[in-house]
């Protein structure tokens, strides 16, 4: 290496350059919560909260095959299958084996991959364009704050199934 280049200064003075070139430049980055311009921009394939899906009948779709906790990386789905009540059928018409008696999702764990949707075959769980902190401040009372402990983020089967009236489906397998 020659004299200058051991010195650094070169490379140093290149590397102030490059930084006072992008000064001038507009920012791309939002502060969330702050700043709630990043949630109208955001992608209509956004993964945001969970929800599940019901049947026609308000039956859960869910068969608890256990697919989507498998394929979870976080392992933040926790299932419990029961047999199914009696007159819960597959689409086929056949009765149904079993149901999930306990289904939870813990948000804090989750990393919104996406990946409990693609491992489903029954398009039993989808996922929202609905942030957790817009979740939140939607669905408190007045004087109530949710999201002040950790059993707040635990998302069990009934409310998972609330979810529905959430209207932007975001990542699903029948997307439209």
């Amino acid at each position: 290496m020659s004299f200058w280049d051991r010195l650094y200064i070169p490379a140093l003075i290149r590397g102030m350059f490059t930084t006072l070139k992008h000064i001038p430049k507009k920012k791309l980055t939002y502060q969330y919560p702050e700043d709630p311009r990043s949630v109208d921009e955001r992608n209509e394939r956004y993964r945001g909260i969970h929800k599940l899906t019901t049947t026609e009948k308000d039956e859960i779709k869910c068969v608890a095959c256990f697919l989507c906790a498998t394929a979870c990386p976080a392992d933040c789905i926790t299932i419990q299958a029961a047999p199914a009540p009696e007159g819960w059928q597959t689409k086929e018409g056949y009765q149904r084996e079993k149901y999930p008696d306990v289904f939870e999702i813990n948000m804090l764990r989750c990393i919104f991959c996406g990946y409990c949707v693609e491992a489903c075959p029954e398009d039993a769980i989808r996922m929202t364009g609905l942030t957790l902190p817009q979740f939140f401040r939607e669905r408190q009372k007045e004087g109530e704050s949710l999201g002040s402990s950790r059993s707040d983020f635990i998302f069990d089967r009934d409310m998972l199934v609330a979810n529905n009236d959430i209207p932007q489906e975001g990542l699903s397998v029948e997307a439209k």
